[in-house]
């Protein structure tokens, strides 16, 4: 989630920053009527490039559609009257018209440029198919290596005297250590 929403922020701000900004340039009396150029125009426009532009580079999300009609309520609430009685039409027509703009932005993007990313995912998914077999093969390589030389091991006709090694090990080597093995012994027998 926390993803998508780094994917979305940079064109929301550009979204934002263009129903918050133009609405400026038609304040005037002298520009008031020409601002349906605004809302009409301007704003569906700007909808439906940031969303052709997100999805020829991050494929169809109808959730990006929703980000448009979103930024529009502040925009409406300031500039266009908000939910007042001789506006709410308008002013709901819009966020649909906005809506509709986002959607059909984002089928333009997959249209005109999907194939390009499709390619590029179709490469980058083949690349990495051929990356994992070759891993396999190395894995089944060394799992062989490993495989033959364990059973090398096996076929070595060993003649250490493992027995005798071992019987070895328990008896003194010089005289002092048969003096110390002999103290002890005495010691343990006579403890009990």
């Amino acid at each position: 989630m926390n993803g998508m929403i780094k994917k979305y922020i940079p064109y929301a701000i550009v979204i934002f920053l263009i129903y918050m900004l133009i609405p400026l340039m038609f304040l005037p009396q002298s520009m008031k009527n020409f601002s349906a150029i605004a809302y009409d125009f301007i704003f569906p426009i700007t909808a439906s490039a940031c969303a052709a532009i997100y999805c020829s580079k991050h494929g169809l999300d109808f959730l990006f559609a929703l980000i448009a009609p979103i930024i529009y309520l502040p925009s409406m609430l300031i500039y266009n009257g908000g939910f007042a009685s001789k506006n709410i039409t308008t002013n709901l027509i819009l966020l649909v018209v906005y809506l509709v703009a986002g959607i059909f932005g984002l089928f333009l993007g997959d249209l005109a440029f999907g194939d390009k990313r499709r390619k590029q995912e179709k490469k980058e998914k083949e690349e990495a198919e051929k990356m994992l077999l070759e891993a396999k093969h190395r894995d089944e390589i060394e799992l062989e290596k490993l495989t033959n030389s364990l059973n090398s091991h096996d076929d070595i006709d060993d003649d250490f005297d493992y027995d005798k090694y071992l019987s070895d090990i328990d008896k003194p080597s010089n005289s002092y250590e048969k003096e110390i093995d002999d103290i002890l012994n005495e010691f343990g027998s006579s403890s009990k």
